[in-house]
């Protein structure tokens, strides 16, 4: 598999097999997660495949995928925390005179411009990385094309204050299922990257993304209340 929609086509087709439940194909690791109600082999698998031309499932493809994971520790963290503290930096100097719900929209605009850079420099790597822990990534491969741009429109509205009251609930919804996606995935243990910096840097899936998720939704949720009172 090459992509997105390679993935979806694979998924699509096995779940349509008999004894299959439910299907999650990823293309970062490469692999097909299967529920059945019955045991079915590599080759049973293969043979429901065979219309599709070359998709295959081997023994062997789960140990690469697993061996690839980033390790997790403060040097493989270390482009997120300089890229943090640089947004931190900034909005405390351009915030004159300070005020905390003019800080809090300078950062959190200075965020998402930043990550949905880093995003577009490879889209379709996003995009790929994306669907294997995205709940609606999983079910839309196109969505992973377009949330850099939803996240680069975001933060264009935060910097420039643009209808905080919309945009803050849009932030929090989207940020509410992606924190739900990133929370399943660390959960079940699974070794794969986290795409909020895009495939520049390999940063593995961990609490640390579960933080970073919950504070942007907990500052659009701060922003929606702000504004309400």
């Amino acid at each position: 598999m090459t992509c997105g929609s390679c993935a979806a086509k694979v998924a699509t087709r096995l779940k349509e097999h008999p004894d299959v439940e439910s299907a999650d194909v990823t293309i970062d690791p490469p692999q097909a997660r299967l529920s059945t109600t019955t045991a079915l082999s590599n080759e049973a698998v293969n043979e429901w495949l065979r219309p599709l031309g070359k998709y295959r499932v081997a023994e062997e493809a789960a140990p690469p995928a697993a061996a690839a994971a980033p390790e997790k520790n403060a040097q493989t963290y270390r482009p997120l925390i300089i890229l943090l503290g640089y947004l931190l930096i900034v909005t405390f100097a351009v915030a004159s005179p300070f005020h905390w719900m003019h800080a809090m929209s300078l950062f959190m605009g200075g965020f998402f411009l930043a990550f949905s850079f880093f995003k577009m420099l490879d889209l379709r790597g996003f995009a790929d990385a994306y669907r294997s822990y995205d709940l609606v990534a999983k079910k839309w491969p196109g969505y992973g094309h377009v949330y850099p741009f939803i996240e680069f429109f975001r933060g264009l509205a935060y910097v420039t204050f643009w209808q905080p009251m919309l945009v803050n609930a849009v932030t929090a919804v989207v940020m509410a299922v992606s924190l739900a996606g990133v929370l399943r995935a660390v959960l079940s243990k699974q070794a794969i990257r986290c795409a909020c910096l895009g495939t520049v840097f390999n940063l593995p899936m961990s609490t640390v993304t579960i933080v970073e998720d919950g504070v942007m939704l907990g500052m659009a949720v701060v922003g929606l209340l702000a504004g309400l009172l």
